[in-house]
């Protein structure tokens, strides 16, 4: 059915009165108002010229029990073919409604009358253009109901076929709609599958076909305890259409209305119930995964299911690999812990004995100095003991961080601060900001900006903690030597060091914290000439 206009020129009417009086006079009144078509075309009908049915190009027939009897057949045919728009007739007669006139002629199939109102002649002018004039009020508001409608299921089926994602729409468990993705996918015909049931979906396991009929089964129950609910998305197609299964949208029905958005039929994975991840089949044999999305909604006036299929196959293996690469990091971080510390401990154990056993003079029994022999080991075994706390470090907390609270950074600075082994350095902190953080990472962050400038600065190096201007984030900064420019996009890097003592790890866990926070960090020279970190956590 095609929507015809009404804007710009007058409605037309069309007059089939076979007494000539009255369809002069008929026609004489209306001409000045409506655009007047009288009696039939050439062809036998009227208006059927344009190949759309009989009286095509009319708004409302005007006849009498003459016309009527003779053109009864083509008014309904008007009408049927006009549905859902309103096709206005209206029946003109000198005869009382009691007086030979049988209403039981007027009705037609469907419930449909053929006649819509019953006017007396003779009438006045006025009281026949009110009642016209009703009518056609009624078909125009009818007309932009259809044309809206139209409109929906226009962008319905442009939504659907557009989404990249494997999609159709069930009926009672038939195909009724299936886009192109997923004739590309399944490597099937549109025609083919056409109401075919999915339990004949060659391209889906038969334990796919059932888990999928099951999950609509479970949907459709704890749909039916509440009412549908008209589909009113916005009048733009959503951005995140080719994301296909994400809005939490509305729990209940939806139905194509002048507003609705193919996200709101296709996509809601509010309900666990709704999405379930199934095993399907490429015509080449290769099995994928899919997430499959089940959203209730009424089309052409029926409860049906959309389901929509996204291929998770690189996601699941993502994950295994993430979840293999986890587990592998917690074997190193074990191992790392033990096997490492462990000798280290021994080695420490044994260094105490042997300062502890040395002569009085600090000599060894073979003359040799004591202090000699010993301060490089206990070097390297701090070396190593602090290379062990930063890889564990690094292992452990180099992941997104997942909950945060407010936190008063001055405080937590000063609290990193007391871990300093510093004695003759200075500290100072000077702002109040309060940021969303996890407490124990942040003081991790500070306690290596901290080690950073002390071991890279004079014994007496002063330390300033702040906040940047418009509360933006933080910075760290030391009046030590500073870090050249040439080397400032090197510094965060994994091993990075310029110093034999050094673990390269200290401001690498400081870049891995930040990321994790989402925050970024850059090094430029503080007032001092020192190095100055800015945090920026917005």
């Amino acid at each position: 059915m095609t929507v015809s206009s009404t804007d710009g020129p007058p409605d037309r009417v069309r007059v089939l009165v076979a007494h000539d009086r009255n369809r002069e006079l008929l026609a004489e009144w209306l001409g000045d108002t409506y655009e007047v078509l009288s009696g039939l075309d050439d062809e036998g009908t009227a208006g059927g010229g344009d190949g759309e049915g009989p009286f095509a190009a009319t708004d409302l027939c005007l006849v009498d029990p003459e016309g009527f009897a003779a053109n009864r057949e083509r008014l309904r045919t008007w009408k049927d073919r006009a549905d859902p728009v309103f096709a206005p007739v209206v029946l003109v007669t000198e005869e009382p409604l009691s007086e030979g006139l049988d209403p039981e002629s007027w009705e037609s199939i469907d419930g449909l009358y053929v006649v819509d109102d019953v006017v007396q002649i003779p009438v006045e002018k006025a009281v026949l253009f009110r009642r016209l004039e009703n009518l056609l009020s009624r078909r125009s508001l009818s007309t932009d109901l259809a044309r809206s409608y139209e409109r929906a299921e226009e962008r319905f089926a442009s939504l659907f076929h557009a989404t990249p994602d494997p999609a159709l729409v069930l009926s009672e468990g038939h195909i009724i709609y299936v886009n192109d993705a997923l004739c590309e996918e399944f490597g099937v015909d549109r025609d083919d599958i056409h109401w075919r049931h999915i339990a004949e979906l060659d391209a889906l396991p038969p334990a796919t076909r059932d888990q999928i009929e099951s999950q609509i089964e479970r949907v459709l129950a704890a749909e039916s305890e509440t009412d549908a609910a008209d589909w009113t998305g916005g009048d733009d197609p959503p951005e995140d259409l080719r994301e296909a299964a994400v809005d939490d949208g509305t729990d209940d029905a939806v139905e194509t209305g002048p507003n609705a958005t193919l996200d709101d039929a296709v996509t809601d994975e509010a309900l666990d119930e709704r999405t379930e991840t199934v095993v399907v089949e490429r015509p080449d044999g290769e099995r994928r995964y899919a997430e499959t999305n089940v959203k209730p909604m009424i089309l052409d006036e029926r409860r049906n299911v959309a389901v929509v299929m996204r291929d998770v196959t690189e996601r699941r293996r993502r994950k295994r690999e993430l979840e293999r690469k986890n587990e592998r990091l917690e074997e190193f971080a074990s191992i790392v812990s033990h096997d490492l510390r462990n000798p280290i401990q021994v080695l420490d154990g044994r260094l105490s004995h042997l300062e502890e056993s040395a002569v009085d003079d600090g000599a060894l029994a073979d003359g040799e100095s004591l202090a000699d022999q010993v301060e490089p080991m206990r070097r390297s075994v701090d070396r190593m003991s602090d290379l062990v706390d930063d890889m564990l470090t690094l292992a452990r907390e180099g992941t997104a961080v997942e909950e945060t609270e407010v936190v008063d950074l001055a405080a937590v600075a000063e609290e990193a601060w007391t871990t300093t082994d510093a004695p003759a350095a200075t500290f100072a902190v000077d702002g109040d900001l309060a940021l969303a953080a996890d407490p124990s990472r942040l003081r991790q962050l500070f306690e290596n900006c901290f080690r950073n400038a002390v071991d890279h600065g004079p014994s007496d190096v002063t330390v300033r903690v702040g906040d940047l201007p418009d509360g933006r984030g933080f910075f760290v900064e030391d009046d030590g030597p500073g870090i050249p420019e040439s080397e400032r996009d090197e510094i965060f890097e994994l091993g990075h060091t310029t110093s034999d003592d050094g673990t390269g790890l200290g401001l690498g866990i400081v870049s891995e914290i930040v990321d994790a926070h989402g925050w970024t960090v850059s090094v430029t020279e503080s007032e001092g000439g020192g190095a100055r970190f800015e945090i920026v956590v917005e």
